[in-house]
C-alpha cells in the first residue's frame, strides 16, 4: 500500500497566503464602519498573520511588485496605531478609572476625551489608507496572484523535508534575544533570574530594560504567529509550547502596558504622578504582578533542556512524536522517509495548489489576572485588559 503523497512547499504557500489575505479583506467593509473594535482587531492579526506567512514562504513563491511584505506592514502599521488607541482607552476607562477616587476620575476622564480626538485622527488615517490606491493595488495584485500564483523551483520540494528549516531560524532568533538576560545572574553552568528582589529594583529593571522587553515579545510574537500557522504539520505536540508563548507574549505586553501608560500620561497631564496618586499605585502594583508572573517563564526558557525540547520537535514533523532511539528527552529522534513518499514535480509556470489547512483566525480573550490590587475597591474585582494577540 503506497503512501500518501507529501504536499509540495508551493501548495501549502498559495493556502495560507491566499486564506489570511480573504480573511483580511473581510473585515474591511466593517472596519470602514467603525462601529465594533472587534473587527479593526480581527483585521489587523489577519494581516500579520498575512505577513507571517509571506516571510515563511519567500524561498518558494515570487510576488507582484505591488504586493509584497513591505506593502502589507504599512497596512498593518496603519491598522495597529489605532488598535493601540483602543486598548489604551480600554484599559484605562474600564481597569482603572473605576477604582479611582472622584478628583483623580475627573481628571482622567479628560484625558480620555482628548483621547478619544487622537482617535479620531487615527481613524481618518486608517479610512484614507483603505481607500488609498495603494491599498487597492495590492488587492488586486493578491487575489490575481492567488489565481495564477508564481512559484519558484524550490517550490516543488516535499513540504515536511524542508519545514525545520523553515522554522529554526525565527526560533535561534528568539534564544538568542537580550531580553531573556534581564535580571539574571550565572549559577554553575545556567543563567538563572535574580529572585526576591524590592519593589524598587524591579522598578529599575523594568524602566532600564524596558525596551529589550518590548523586543523580546515581538519576538515571542512573531515565533508564536510562525508556530501557529505550521502546528497542524506536528499534530499536537506544540499546543504546551504554544500556550506558554501565549502567555509569556501577554505577560510582557502587561509590562509593556505600564510603561505606554506612563509615557502617554505624562505628555498628557503635567505631573501627572502628583496628579493621579492612586492611578500610579495602581500602575506600580500591575508592573510588579506582571514581573512576577515574567521570571518564572523566563527561567523556563532559560534551561536548554527546555530549549532543546522544542527544537527537537520542530526537527521531525509529523502527527505523532517519532519513536526515539534513545531515552534522553533532550535527543532529537531521526525517523526515514517512506520509499513511497513522492513530491509534485518542480515548475517554472503558475499552477492551482493542492490542499491543505490555514489556521483559524485568532480570538480575541482579555487577559486576566486574580491578584489582588491596592485599593480596597479592587479588591472585590478581577482585573482584565482586551488582549491583543499581535500588540
Amino acid at each position: 500500500m503506497s503512501a500518501t503523497p507529501i504536499p509540495a512547499m508551493g501548495a501549502i504557500a498559495i493556502e495560507a497566503i491566499s486564506g489570511y489575505f480573504e480573511k483580511a479583506i473581510r473585515y474591511e467593509k466593517a472596519v470602514l464602519k467603525d462601529k465594533d473594535p472587534e473587527n479593526l482587531h480581527q483585521m489587523r492579526v489577519n494581516m500579520r498573520r498575512l505577513q507571517t506567512a509571506l516571510q515563511v514562504f519567500a524561498p518558494a513563491i515570487t510576488l507582484p511588485e505591488t504586493a509584497q511584505e513591505a506593502d502589507v506592514a504599512k497596512i498593518t502599521h496603519r491598522l495597529g496605531a489605532l488598535r493601540d488607541l483602543d486598548v489604551t482607552t480600554t484599559l484605562l476607562a474600564e481597569q482603572y478609572l473605576p477604582d479611582l477616587p472622584e478628583t483623580e476620575g475627573k481628571v482622567l476622564k479628560r484625558v480620555l476625551k482628548n483621547l478619544g480626538k487622537g482617535r479620531q485622527r487615527a481613524y481618518k488615517r486608517v479610512k484614507t489608507t483603505l481607500k488609498g490606491d495603494s491599498y487597492q493595488a495590492l488587492k488586486q495584485s493578491f487575489a490575481l496572484w492567488s489565481e495564477t500564483p508564481v512559484y519558484r523551483i524550490t517550490a516543488s520540494q516535499p513540504f515536511t523535508t524542508v519545514l525545520p528549516d523553515l522554522v529554526l531560524p525565527l526560533l535561534s532568533q528568539l534564544w538568542l534575544h537580550p531580553g531573556w538576560l534581564v535580571a539574571t545572574h550565572r549559577v554553575g553552568n545556567q543563567l538563572q533570574p535574580l529572585e526576591s528582589l524590592e519593589p524598587i529594583v524591579i522598578d529599575y529593571w523594568v524602566e532600564d530594560a524596558g525596551l529589550a522587553l518590548h523586543s523580546l515579545r515581538k519576538q515571542v510574537k512573531r515565533v508564536r504567529y510562525q508556530l501557529n500557522l505550521l502546528s497542524h504539520h506536528y499534530g499536537d505536540r506544540l499546543q504546551t509550547d504554544l500556550a506558554r508563548l501565549q502567555s509569556l507574549q501577554e505577560i510582557l505586553g502587561q509590562l509593556q502596558d505600564g510603561w505606554v501608560l506612563g509615557d502617554f500620561l505624562t505628555k498628557s497631564v503635567p505631573q501627572w504622578e502628583t496628579t493621579l496618586p492612586t492611578l500610579k499605585a495602581l500602575l506600580i502594583d500591575s508592573r510588579h504582578r506582571a514581573w512576577h508572573q515574567w521570571q518564572p517563564l523566563q527561567q523556563y526558557y532559560l534551561d536548554p533542556v527546555h530549549r532543546d525540547a522544542l527544537r527537537h520537535i520542530l526537527l521531525v514533523p509529523g502527527i505523532e512524536a517519532p519513536v526515539a532511539a534513545t531515552s534522553s528527552a533532550t535527543k532529537p529522534a531521526v525517523t526515514k522517509s517512506s520509499p513511497t513518499e513522492t513530491a509534485p514535480k518542480a515548475t517554472d509556470s503558475p499552477k492551482s495548489p493542492e490542499s491543505s489547512t490555514a489556521a483559524e483566525p485568532e480570538k480575541k480573550t482579555p487577559r486576566r489576572t486574580s491578584t489582588k490590587r491596592t485599593t480596597s475597591r479592587s479588591r472585590s474585582r478581577t482585573t482584565q485588559k482586551p488582549k491583543d494577540t499581535e500588540g
